[in-house]
């Protein structure tokens, strides 16, 4: 019960959902002085969620973060780990795994024990999200596993850990499987927006060293994005639908390092 709420309240805490909460509010209570504001302010929210110049903000203060995390040279280590992400399971019509923008992961990880700093790859992530009984999916980790092999990584190179529905059960199922290959360090290969949460927590609940390594970042640096023009400027205050899943990206992240903070996990 306390995994299934910490994936569905924080969905009332999100642009979408609390906009639409105040909204609905503001219509109950449309008699009264204070339901027209109440609607409003939902309106607002979602508009200002849903601007790309909010959302770029709260996405490059993450990223850039990670940038500073992610090591110029990444050193050799005992093993690569990718936290679970980015796999769509081959149920019909499908005909094998996919990935969406966070399979950069497992490239990733696959990238770096081509480059020989590890001996070892670790896929990570269990069932996460799925709320229906008896799906048929297999679990993140078993699908970039399936999906490593195909890719050339050798079976006796590869190990699954699928226990972790969240970053700090990965974290623990991680330590235990570091201590009984007596691991010293990893580098540990997520998101670039996942990454500064990711860290603190594999940090706080493992006695490995952590190499953080980030991929799958979201915008290239304000360096690099180019000069507003008059159609930039009036694109970025127009509201967008990938605006506002990249606010609630964001907003997943700052939210879970605070309750990961409440509870001592980073």
């Amino acid at each position: 019960m306390g995994f299934l709420l910490s994936k569905l309240l924080p969905l009332a805490v999100y642009p979408l959902g609390l906009a639409l909460m105040l909204q609905i509010l503001g219509l109950v209570w449309r008699r009264r002085r204070w339901g027209p504001w109440l609607a409003g302010a939902g309106m607002v929210l979602l508009w200002l969620g849903s601007m790309p110049v909010i959302s770029r903000q709260l996405a490059w203060r993450l990223e850039e973060k990670a940038v500073l995390l992610t090591p110029a040279v990444l050193p050799q280590a005992d093993a690569v780990v990718v936290l679970g992400g980015g796999m769509v399971p081959p149920l019909p019509p499908r005909r094998q795994v996919e990935v969406n923008g966070a399979g950069d992961r497992l490239l990733t990880g696959i990238d770096l024990m081509d480059q020989g700093l590890a001996p070892w790859l670790i896929v990570s992530g269990g069932e996460g999200a799925n709320f229906t009984a008896h799906h048929p999916a297999s679990t993140q980790a078993q699908s970039a596993a399936d999906l490593a092999g195909r890719l050339g990584v050798p079976a006796d190179r590869l190990l699954v850990s699928g226990q972790g529905r969240n970053t700090a059960e990965e974290a623990v199922a991680l330590n235990r499987l570091a201590q009984d290959q007596q691991w010293q360090s990893v580098l540990l290969v997520t998101s670039a927006t996942h990454l500064p949460r990711s860290v603190a927590t594999f940090r706080r609940l493992t006695g490995l060293t952590i190499i953080p390594v980030a991929c799958d970042f979201q915008l290239p640096t304000r360096e690099l994005f180019g000069r507003p023009t008059f159609s930039s400027v009036l694109h970025d205050v127009l509201p967008n639908s990938q605006a506002l899943n990249l606010t609630s990206l964001t907003m997943k992240e700052s939210l879970g390092g605070l309750v990961y903070r409440m509870r001592g996990w980073n």
